[in-house]
């Protein structure tokens, strides 16, 4: 599957624990849901300043975790893309 929406290089790829969804986080600071059996893109998490070097979704996909280079971690919803949270670190 090629995955056209990224800018930039991707910094990390995961699937949900069903495999139905792809998750993947770049350079481009547009971290990105997608639907893995067709690779059309779903929609992105914003408020990232900076290359996102990881995302994770929850073990039921309620939720998507990123962290980014302006050393913060984000809390999303993964099917709203709400924003909830935003949690420094020094990763």
């Amino acid at each position: 599957i090629l995955l056209k929406g990224h800018d930039r290089s991707i910094t990390q790829g995961k699937y949900n624990l069903d495999g139905d969804l792809l998750f993947t986080c770049a350079k481009d600071n547009n971290p990105t849901a997608w639907y893995a059996d067709t690779g059309e893109r779903i929609g992105t998490y914003g408020y990232h300043k900076g290359a996102v070097w990881d995302i994770d979704p929850s073990w039921d996909s309620q939720y998507v975790l990123t962290a980014c280079a302006d050393a913060n971690a984000r809390l999303f919803e993964c099917t709203t893309g709400n924003y909830i949270a935003r949690m420094p670190h020094r990763g």
